[in-house]
């Protein structure tokens, strides 16, 4: 075999070239910037790229599982909006804001409902005195100062309004028509007021009267049927237009509710000392008369007669009296008339005793006149209806058992509510008590919550979720990425140093071994045929013919022959 000129090289240079090559490329990997500076240009775009997006993906899971769940505090107006973001700056509440509502910690929710309520979040609105005490200035008219003096009145009127505890704000506007003396049907004033509630609260039927009477009074000529009266939330509460029979209907209903609710109440009282409370369940029916009924008696007592007037006439007549024709000529005797001696007789037949008596009495029977008047809502009917649980014994083996009341207990308890309600029979009233087992929920099953139900769990669920996400993103495609630029970085300074060692004349069997182990066996000579590896890069090409030459040199001196043969 003729001697091969590339391997009777200096070998005393041989490891101190070795050693610069290794020290090299120790140094190529120790600097980050080498990794991709083997790599083509456009993978390492691709590579930046995709640590960025999983970089990106990595850090919005982490934030998505540690971001606490928001629950929305209620959507506002303008004004309520900035005085609730005031409340919770000033309490340093974590928010958020989507439009005009507000997001809150589901967890601090009932905590922050209950702080909104305390706190009132009222603002002064312009007062109407100001208007009156400012200057006008010269030349304003009639018609002006009159619209002036309006919207101070409706100023004030709005600041009684606000001064009720359920009241957040009010606008008071007022119709009044211009006086005339000379129309004879006067156009009458009507009022609107509109009601800005405060959170959670609303009105009852006596402060929608209060605030009608209080306009009503305030505006000369102003009846509370024509104030109209509705909140921020377009209901109506009082209506200068409505029907007086649909009012008085709506007042029945009213007072009907708060007298059962008062029965009720009553109930309680007596009940819950003595069964507990959850021990029975009650309610009343209430019948009431609403009729308005007028009666007036007057009746006679005829055993006790009363003399009203009495009229007493006497006539008593005694002697004779005056006999003949009156007159002065007739009652003188004629001068010669002989007198006869029967005229004394006949005097004393007529001369007669007369007496006579009249009496006119009046009486009067004692009279009596009543005037009754019955009360509107009076009671008509009273029906209570009562079901008490069974009671729990003990019995002889220790066992627990629910058994109904007896009959005495049931009517003691009856009669304690016929004396403590005012039971009425002659009225029609009704009381039921019976015992009857109630269906009560099971409170250890309630209470026996599926861990995957409770909101530990689904807290702890987001966290390991994001976790498992960013360790399968890290898996999946940082990895891969990563490992992949690093080998070809390692493979390509292995090639170079197994290059130079080649060159050098150095072990070029164990080497050509160590390249067969690195590409499945495909390097080599077998049989006189030449296997190679599959090459993907000019390095690993050069590496190739440069182990071929240190180890075959007389196969590359050949082919090196035929090369320059077939160039002549």
């Amino acid at each position: 075999m003729a001697d091969n000129p590339l391997a009777e090289t200096d070998k005393s240079t041989l490891p101190a070239n070795n050693d610069g090559a290794a020290m090299e490329a120790q140094e190529r990997k120790s600097t980050p910037f080498a990794l991709l500076g083997n790599a083509d240009v456009l993978r390492q775009i691709v590579i930046v790229l995709a640590l960025a997006i999983c970089l990106a993906m990595a850090v919005f899971v982490l934030l998505w599982g540690k971001e606490p769940e928001m629950r929305p505090l209620g959507v506002y107006s303008n004004q309520e909006l900035i005085e609730t973001l005031d409340f919770l700056d000033a309490q340093k509440i974590e928010y958020k804001i989507d439009g005009n509502s507000v997001l809150v910690r589901a967890d601090q929710y009932p905590d922050i409902q209950l702080s909104l309520r305390r706190s009132g979040l009222t603002q002064s609105p312009p007062e109407g005195d100001s208007i009156l005490l400012s200057d006008p200035g010269f030349g304003i008219s009639q018609r002006l100062e009159r619209e002036r003096l309006n919207l101070s009145r409706e100023r004030q009127l709005a600041r009684v309004i606000e001064q009720y505890n359920s009241v957040a704000g009010a606008q008071v506007l007022l119709a009044i028509p211009r006086e005339n003396v000379f129309v004879r049907d006067k156009r009458k004033p009507s009022a609107t007021v509109v009601l800005n509630l405060r959170r959670g609260s609303s009105l009852r039927q006596e402060e929608v009267d209060a605030i009608v009477d209080t306009v009503a009074s305030a505006v000369p000529d102003l009846t509370p049927g024509r104030v109209t009266v509705t909140d921020q939330n377009g209901r109506l509460l009082n209506s200068g237009s409505q029907d007086p029979l649909a009012a008085r209907n709506r007042r029945e209903f009213e007072l009907q509710q708060q007298q059962e609710e008062e029965y009720r109440q009553k109930i309680d009282a007596i009940l819950s000392p003595v069964l507990g409370l959850g021990n029975y369940t009650a309610e009343v029916d209430l019948s009431l008369d609403f009729r308005r009924r007028q009666q007036t008696v007057k009746t006679y007592n005829p055993d006790m007669p009363a003399v009203r007037s009495e009229m007493v006439m006497e006539d008593n007549t005694s002697g004779m009296g005056a006999i003949g024709i009156p007159g002065a000529l007739t009652n003188q005797p004629p001068m010669d008339a002989d007198i006869p001696e029967e005229a004394g007789q006949a005097s004393e037949k007529t001369g007669t005793e007369r007496s006579r008596r009249e009496a006119t009495r009046n009486f009067e029977l004692d009279t009596t006149i009543s005037h009754t008047e019955s009360a509107v809502g009076d009671i008509r009917r009273l029906t209570v209806s009562v079901a008490v649980d069974y009671k729990t014994v003990t019995q002889a083996d220790g066992a627990l058992d629910r058994v109904p009341l007896e009959a005495s207990e049931l009517a003691r308890i009856e009669r304690l509510l016929k004396g403590g309600l005012g039971f009425d029979v002659s009225r029609g009233d009704a009381i039921e008590v019976v015992s009857m087992s109630f269906n009560r929920p099971d409170l250890d099953a309630v209470a026996d919550i599926p861990f995957y139900e409770q909101a530990w769990f689904w807290r702890l669920a987001r966290i390991l979720g994001a976790v498992l996400v960013l360790v399968v993103l890290l898996l999946a495609l940082v990895r891969p990425m990563v490992k992949r630029l690093l080998n070809i970085d390692d493979k390509a300074d292995e090639l170079d140093l197994d290059g130079q060692s080649a060159l050098a004349g150095s072990d070029d069997l164990e080497l050509l071994a160590q390249q067969a182990e690195l590409e499945d066996g495909m390097f080599g000579i077998k049989d006189g045929q030449l296997r190679l590896p599959n090459l993907n890069k000019d390095e690993d090409l050069l590496a190739a013919v440069r182990a071929l030459v240190a180890n075959e040199p007389d196969l590359a001196a050949q082919v090196i022959k035929d090369w320059v043969q077939s160039d002549e």
